[in-house]
């Protein structure tokens, strides 16, 4: 699954950025020359944190998309589509700041 591939290179990148917790919402702000860049920073919301920390903690798409369904209101079709969508601007997030 082309989204558990992406998932993994989102791990293998988290080592070059920060994330600073800002109330429920995550900033995920670039690495360079191990110097935060805050030009480039990416705010996540309440939603998107979970996400993120799922991922970062290693899990895969079936098992990010189970924890949201349990722990949000929403239906299986609904949740697939919107993970994926935001697996796939992570990625690209998160190649093109690495």
């Amino acid at each position: 699954m082309q989204q558990n591939q992406h998932i993994q290179e989102i791990q293998a990148q988290a080592a070059h950025f920060v994330c600073k917790e800002v109330g429920s919402e995550i900033l995920l702000v670039p690495l360079r020359d191990n110097v935060a860049d805050f030009n480039q920073y990416l705010t996540l919301n309440e939603l998107g944190s979970f996400i993120y920390k799922l991922i970062t903690d290693g899990k895969r798409y079936e098992d990010i998309l189970s924890e949201i369904l349990a722990q949000y209101e929403i239906d299986d079709t609904q949740a697939r589509q919107d993970l994926s969508a935001f697996i796939d601007q992570l990625y690209q997030y998160t190649i093109g700041h690495a």
